[in-house]
């Protein structure tokens, strides 16, 4: 579909948002070694997560359709958001990083895509008037970088009240709550307060190395 030529003048311009986001980000980079932390491997893009084996184990097509809008928390390069937009009516990707937005909205005018949008916010200032059928939380709900300022219930409130009635939430925790369930329980409780449990299972993940699974919810939106 791409040729040789157009795939590696891409990767050059990548590349160099991957250098003035080293130089000028000083807030923690979720990826090592100036890579990616998503991939997006029809473009030959590697990543410390696979953002394909990602939408294998999510199982999604159900909750999809072309009528849908969509909201992806945190959404990094915005490659997951890209791939799945053939799928959706739109998505909106929220982003505290610009470098990350940058590349997102290179490969973006690359592939032409026309339903993705991505804004350089964080999710506490995040405002629009739209309201949304599906909303991605992945690993988002707090940040090791210290950027992310609401509670736990802050942060779900929010979502709530941006889901239309019925609206889905797919939820993947973060690292450290795979492996302390403690620290996830009081998360779980609030969650069930406001939602419905569809679907839950373990996911893996291979960033970090020493957390190999994350727990994997899709919930529905208590009326």
């Amino acid at each position: 579909m791409y040729s040789e030529n157009e795939l590696e003048s891409l990767l050059k311009k990548l590349n160099k948002h991957l250098e003035n986001q080293d130089k000028n980000w000083t807030s923690f980079i979720f990826s090592k070694n100036k890579k990616f932390y998503q991939s997006f491997m029809e473009l030959n893009i590697d990543g410390e997560r696979s953002t394909e084996n990602r939408i294998k184990q999510y199982k999604l097509n159900s909750y999809f359709s072309n009528e849908k809008n969509a909201l992806d928390i945190g959404c990094n390069s915005g490659f997951f958001s890209l791939m799945i937009s053939d799928d959706l009516k739109n998505i909106d990707g929220v982003e505290i990083n610009p470098f990350l937005i940058d590349m997102g909205n290179e490969v973006k005018q690359f592939i032409k895509n026309t339903n993705c949008s991505f804004f350089v916010t964080s999710f506490e200032k995040y405002s629009s008037d739209k309201k949304y059928d599906l909303i991605f939380s992945l690993a988002n709900d707090e940040t090791i970088d210290g950027n992310t300022k609401f509670t736990f219930e802050e942060y779900i409130e929010k979502i709530f009240n941006l889901l239309l009635k019925n609206g889905i939430l797919i939820f993947e925790s973060q690292a450290a709550d795979a492996y302390d369930k403690n620290k996830f329980k009081p998360k779980l409780e609030f969650l069930l307060k406001k939602f419905d449990v569809l679907e839950e299972r373990i996911v893996t993940s291979e960033y970090p190395i020493n957390v190999p699974n994350r727990i994997f919810m899709i919930l529905k939106k208590k009326i």
